[in-house]
């Protein structure tokens, strides 16, 4: 049997994809990482809107469990919801270890989103306006609720979480305010620790930045560091 997965998670609304770069990133360090479609996810908007919060956390109960077939233990990292999600296997005696990144608590940095808007009208940088009309474009009213119910149950179990976290959070998240990850810390208690990025996006992945290269080498490190690699 082998010793330890890593087992990547996306965010709400998202895919694999937008996880692909740390996926690769970790499988080049020499770490066994995967990834998982949560249901309804990947396709469209009524695709999610078939799905429900339970869903979501089944479908990576089912991952995790077709591990621990093949691993001894499981590292979870998540991205964003799937940050919320992976809380909900912090207790279970095969997990070794979490890392959350962007995770929201509190969401909606509307400084960051207020400029956004305004370098849009002012200066002519559209793709930030259309980014946020592809955003709320693709959910409905009924996603938006199940995703506030990942965050209520995320939040109860917070309370069960004994294993070491890397909490890592952007500073120019949009999405996932910054405040949110001193949220998570305090509530986790001394075997978590806190990681901030000047700058960044709420998509840090998803394109080439030195943030990006740091936010994942800062993963590598933590994972070796605890002992988990």
């Amino acid at each position: 049997m082998k010793e330890t997965a890593y087992l990547v998670v996306h965010g709400f609304a998202g895919s694999p994809e937008e996880i692909e770069y740390l996926v690769a990133y970790l499988r080049a360090e020499g770490f066994d990482a995967h990834t998982v479609l949560l249901r309804g996810h990947g396709g469209t908007k009524r695709d999610l809107a078939r799905s429900n919060h339970e869903d979501w956390i089944a479908s990576v109960r089912e991952a995790a469990d077709a591990l621990k077939k093949e691993y001894r233990r499981i590292v979870f990292l998540g991205f964003s919801m799937g940050g919320l999600i992976c809380l909900h296997f912090a207790d279970a005696p095969e997990t070794d270890g979490l890392v959350l990144v962007n995770t929201p608590i509190y969401f909606w940095n509307l400084r960051i989103i207020a400029g956004d808007v305004l370098g849009a009208v002012l200066k002519g940088r559209p793709e930030r306006w259309a980014y946020y009309k592809e955003s709320v474009r693709g959910v409905s009213l009924k996603s938006g609720i199940d995703f506030l119910k990942i965050l209520s149950a995320s939040k109860r179990a917070m309370g069960t979480v004994g294993k070491p976290t890397l909490v890592a959070q952007c500073m120019d998240d949009e999405s996932a305010h910054h405040k949110s990850a001193r949220y998570i810390k305090e509530k986790l208690g001394p075997q978590a620790r806190e990681r901030y990025y000047d700058g960044g996006r709420h998509q840090v992945f998803g394109e080439p930045s030195e943030i990006r290269e740091r936010l994942c080498e800062d993963i590598c490190r933590f994972l070796r560091e605890e002992g988990q690699a």
